[in-house]
């Protein structure tokens, strides 16, 4: 979850809100649109599917909520956690899934070399998102285009 502190408290964003919220910044854009402009609607909508807050206990050592930027207070193993949240994106499309898998990348790869499992889960992703590259019959630069837009919709929180 996204975490603003305050004077009366912590203003609490859930990802999938934060999400949403993207998605529709992408609707109301019409400037230089990516292709497959549906299908990245829907990878904006569910980048932060990974995030289910009200399932787990996320709280600081102190109690209060835990921002996502502080780290993963989760019990649960990140990297199974990447590996289905790329998967369920899969169900959409092979295109929803290729952003996805990017933003995951993009999010996890300055971590590269803590964490063995984490490499694997890295390099496993770049064979598979250049898989769906060559199956959707994209180039490495039309795909990083459409993760650009991802992205900047993303940061328009």
């Amino acid at each position: 979850m996204i975490v603003n502190q305050h004077l009366e408290g912590w203003e609490v964003i859930y990802h999938r809100a934060h999400a949403l919220l993207a998605a529709q910044i992408a609707e109301q854009w019409h400037q230089n649109l990516p292709q497959r402009r549906t299908e990245t609607v829907a990878a904006i909508s569910h980048h932060d599917d990974l995030e289910k807050e009200w399932e787990e206990d996320l709280l600081t050592p102190a109690g209060g909520p835990a921002d996502f930027r502080l780290g993963k207070v989760s019990n649960t193993n990140p990297v199974d956690r990447l590996r289905q949240l790329v998967q369920d994106a899969l169900y959409r499309s092979r295109w929803v899934a290729l952003l996805v898998s990017m933003h995951t990348s993009y999010l996890n790869e300055p971590s590269r070399g803590q964490n063995e499992e984490l490499d694997r889960y890295l390099d496993e992703q770049r064979q598979q998102q250049q898989q769906w590259r060559e199956d959707l019959g994209i180039s490495e630069a039309e795909a990083h285009s459409a993760y650009r837009y991802l992205e900047w919709c993303d940061r328009c929180r």
